[in-house]
């Protein structure tokens, strides 16, 4: 048995007796410990519907074997990354290892304290239905605070987008077998798995959004994905490292790759909209009083 079968546990039942299931698996990430979020999630899905298995999430540097190679240089790790933030994005690693194993279409990707809306699958439906051919993966997450490319519109006054910059957060989305695969490519990952999702040329991946965000997260429960075991953030911010050798500012957003995939993404009249948008937003955000801006202060 593969280290990614050990850690798939049990399904979840669908939804009531008659009600139409969502044709894609819901694979949800959930550490042992966590079975109050193990509920909540499971009552998410079977409110929605949904078909779903369980990932038993990898514990801080406990990484199955095959993908080792992604954190480590034999025994020694290769980043700066905190052991809790090893074991989250090794667990997205083991989701995408299953969509490419299994060969599946896509499939939804969850976190144990995401909490859906009214009508969910059929928002989901809607969003598979409007996404251009050769999509690899679809933010359903996440507070924008950049400019966007409009694509289509959705149901519930959402508009699926392309981004200036992918948000941060990695807790709902959709990928492709594609993008799964892309997402697999062997390399050494120095920052969490949000923020390298938000580097999309790192990967090839062609990355959407739903704005605003279809998923958010529970209430109930207290955010562990950026922390460490003592509930510290990771020490892997600006400046620490840099993983890309063209990175001018110690942020990886901020690389001459990402701007020419930027300029192919949106084109460059929308490239130029969003870049404006984004320096009004930006003086707007200067502009608000200190504790509001601190609020809206992006993790980068």
């Amino acid at each position: 048995m593969s280290g990614e079968q050990e850690h798939i546990l049990d399904c979840v039942p669908a939804g009531p007796q008659g009600k139409e299931q969502f044709p894609a698996l819901a694979l949800y990430i959930n550490r042992k410990v966590d079975r109050e979020r193990r509920a909540s999630i499971e009552a998410e899905l079977r409110s929605a519907g949904m078909r779903g298995e369980r990932i038993r999430a990898v514990e801080g540097l406990a990484v199955p074997g095959s993908l080792t190679h992604f954190f480590f240089n034999g025994d020694t790790q290769c980043s700066q990354l905190s052991p809790a933030e090893v074991g989250v994005y090794a667990s997205h690693l083991m989701a995408a290892r299953i969509v490419v194993d299994r060969g599946l279409e896509h499939a939804l990707i969850l976190e144990d304290d995401a909490e859906f809306p009214p009508n969910f699958m059929q928002s989901l439906k809607d969003i598979l239905a409007q996404l251009p051919a050769g999509w690899d993966f679809v933010h359903l997450c996440g507070n924008e605070r950049f400019a966007t490319k409009p694509v289509a519109r959705l149901e519930q006054s959402r508009t699926l987008v392309r981004y200036s910059r992918v948000p941060s957060g990695a807790f709902a989305y959709l990928i492709s077998r594609t993008g799964a695969e892309k997402f697999l490519t062997p390399s050494k990952r120095f920052w969490p798995v949000d923020t390298d999702l938000r580097q999309p040329w790192r990967f090839g991946l062609r990355i959407y959004g739903v704005v605003p965000a279809l998923v958010d997260h529970s209430d109930s429960f207290p955010s562990t994905i950026a922390t460490g075991a003592k509930g510290e953030r990771s020490r892997l911010r600006r400046g620490l490292p840099i993983p890309s050798r063209h990175c001018w500012t110690g942020n990886p957003l901020h690389t001459p790759e990402g701007l020419y995939f930027n300029l192919k993404t949106l084109g460059p009249l929308w490239w130029a909209r969003c870049w404006l948008q984004n320096v009004r937003l930006r003086i707007g955000r200067k502009l608000r009083p200190q504790g509001e801006a601190q609020r809206h202060a992006s993790i980068l």
